[in-house]
């Protein structure tokens, strides 16, 4: 069976509490390293469409640059509003050097 995660950046590019854009089959995703582990998310605040990767991650809280929304970055789901829907987090696999994501 054919996997369907996408190579989309080499694991030296992630670096311990920041984030790095990606685009996973045209969606914008961000990935960021928590403790050692990769982990993905879609890279579009779910309140008012602004980039999370333009905002702050602390431990494992993503602030949004705009208005304030929190989401947690290994789950997807909203630690503070305004934000009401979650947004959407990936598998993320690493081979070697690459780091794979589902689309």
């Amino acid at each position: 069976m054919k996997s369907t995660l996408s190579a989309v950046a080499k694991i030296t590019e992630i670096r311990e509490g920041e984030m790095h854009v990606v685009d996973v089959a045209g969606t914008k995703v961000a990935l960021t390293r928590i403790d050692g582990r990769v982990h993905a998310f879609d890279d579009t605040c779910t309140h008012a469409g602004c980039s999370l990767a333009h905002g702050e991650i602390e431990g494992t809280v993503v602030t949004c640059p705009c208005h304030g929304s929190q989401f947690d970055a290994t789950t997807g789901a909203v630690v503070r509003g305004p934000a009401q829907r979650p947004v959407r987090s990936h598998a993320v696999r690493t081979e070697g050097d690459g780091v794979l994501v589902e689309p």
